[in-house]
């Protein structure tokens, strides 16, 4: 992602949340980032646009923090109160996510937006159920559905006296407590076996949802964190030939990384020089990163 554009999203999001989507105008965006309203058209081409990007790059943090949290391999009782925990911290993080985006826009206002909603709604429903299944096994498996009801309910509602009525309860403490209620509620249906509210019959679509799918491999997640660094080298306060060694080095990377039998230490060279640039650092280190995973997985054991 460019400078611009990750300035753009900053601004955006802050005046979303302080105004709201419907009162906040591409104008008011343009004035906040200094530039002129044509150069941010250049970037998004629409507000709607703008907004649906920001809303797929937080269900991308979502989905990565559950992959790092999942990596760790703790014991499963540590990771269900970890996940739990990640959660509360990414809605304190991004309320906008969680409050106006969902509020604002009614089925006829926004085709692209309202599905794009929806399918995020039904993503985090469906993680929501990996989550407690993960936890509780086939204790739940008969009222699978009506338990994550019964916990996205637990989660949206203590977010909002977080978020909204500034009741000043410590996340762990938050996360304990949950996890300890929906204990009591699982021994509760195996103890007197109602009948499921929720059926598989009446939940179809979130039973077609594959989890899995939604988090990025690595090879997809070091394409795109390649392309990002490629997008940010026109836009560094740099000499031109500095610029062009750069696009240079990226590029070598970029055929380096595709070959069937890359070179360590020359991606290891090349990745050194782009971090020279505190623009790139983070993004190179992410890289170095993600290509130590797949060593890592590429060992024989």
């Amino acid at each position: 992602m460019s400078l611009l554009k990750e300035k753009i999203i900053q601004s955006a999001v802050r005046l979303f949340m302080e105004k709201g989507y419907r009162a906040t105008s591409i104008q008011d965006i343009a004035d906040d980032c200094s530039i002129a309203k044509g150069s941010l058209y250049k970037v998004f081409g629409s507000k709607e646009d703008l907004f649906i990007c920001i809303l797929k790059q937080r269900q991308q943090y979502m989905m990565d923090e559950v992959e790092r949290i999942r990596k760790l391999a703790l014991p499963r009782r540590e990771t269900y109160l970890a996940e739990i925990t990640s959660l509360f911290q990414f809605f304190s993080r991004h309320g906008y996510y969680i409050s106006r985006d969902y509020t604002e826009f009614p089925p006829a206002s926004s085709d692209n937006v309202y599905s794009l909603i929806q399918q995020i709604q039904i993503q985090m429903f469906n993680y929501y159920e990996n989550l407690l299944s993960r936890q509780y096994g086939s204790a739940i498996s008969q009222w699978k559905w009506d338990v994550t009801s019964l916990f996205s309910g637990l989660v949206r509602e203590y977010t909002f006296h977080l978020l909204f009525a500034f009741k000043p309860i410590h996340i762990e403490q938050l996360a304990l407590f949950i996890a300890e209620r929906m204990d009591d509620l699982v021994e509760g249906l195996v103890k007197t076996s109602p009948q499921a509210l929720l059926t598989t019959e009446l939940m179809k679509e979130y039973e077609a949802v594959d989890l899995e799918s939604l988090v990025p491999t690595n090879s997809a997640r070091m394409s795109s964190l390649l392309h990002t660094i490629q997008s940010i080298i026109p836009e560094l306060y740099v000499p031109n030939v500095r610029k062009s060694e750069l696009e240079q080095v990226a590029k070598l990377l970029e055929e380096e990384m595709n070959k069937e039998v890359p070179r360590a230490f020359l991606i290891q060279a090349l990745l050194r020089d782009l971090s020279v640039e505190p623009e790139l650092s983070s993004h190179a280190d992410q890289l170095q990163q993600r290509l130590g995973e797949i060593r890592q997985e590429n060992k024989p054991r």
